[in-house]
């Protein structure tokens, strides 16, 4: 940078710039309800032009399909998402985006060149802290419609308290040849551990997409 103001840490990692955003925390809270769906709203909408990144971490082991964030480009209001029917659920969570809030009443601010507000000190700040790329592939089992469930896992422990993206796994799977499937993310306390599972028809034994996790700091 050839001008403003620059944050390191002990590591010489720089932790805070007048280029470039953080994640920050827009907003937080828990949910609870059962597997047939959850809607979570947002005190205010979200205003970023795409969709704000939205983070959870069950307090069981649960199912998580069926995901969306609802709203539209400068409006985001909210998110939902499916899980096992008669299965409680419930947990934390927090949405984040790359544009910060003037919520603090003192303290200090930075912008960037463009007026675009980076940092405020009643914002919090997240950060993102693994992801998972390489999947084991478990097999397949045929479910009561006749569809095929594929399953993959990889070693990440859960007890680190890190919560997982839910946008991912709004997003389908591609079909080999025609038609996408579903995708699953299923927090696995019991056995300390990630399954994605995703459900259709043509559905290829290899995957690619990345799990993410973040937590506030």
């Amino acid at each position: 940078m050839s001008y403003g103001v620059s944050f390191t840490n002990n590591s010489d990692v720089v932790t805070l710039d007048s280029e470039f955003s953080r994640l920050v925390v827009l907003e937080k809270g828990t949910w609870s309800g059962t597997g047939s769906g959850v809607f979570v709203p947002f005190s205010k909408a979200i205003t970023t032009d795409e969709p704000p990144l939205v983070f959870v971490r069950p307090a069981q082991s649960n199912t998580f399909c069926f995901c969306l964030i609802l709203g539209s480009s400068g409006a985001w209001t909210g998110f939902s998402f499916h899980g096992i029917v008669g299965q409680a659920t419930s947990g934390n969570w927090f949405v984040g985006a790359f544009k910060s809030e003037p919520t603090a009443k003192y303290g200090f601010r930075i912008w960037d060149a463009s007026s675009k507000l980076l940092f405020d000190t009643g914002t919090p700040c997240a950060q993102f802290t693994r992801t998972i790329t390489s999947w084991t592939y478990l097999g397949s089992t045929t479910t009561p419609q006749g569809q095929n469930r594929l399953s993959w896992t990889a070693p990440s422990s859960l007890a680190s308290g890190d919560f997982i993206m839910l946008n991912n796994i709004a997003m389908d799977m591609a079909g080999v040849v025609s038609r996408q499937g579903n995708l699953y993310a299923i927090f696995d306390y019991a056995n300390d551990r990630i399954l994605i599972q995703a459900v259709g028809v043509d559905l290829p034994s290899a995957f690619y997409m990345p799990a993410v996790f973040a937590k506030p700091i």
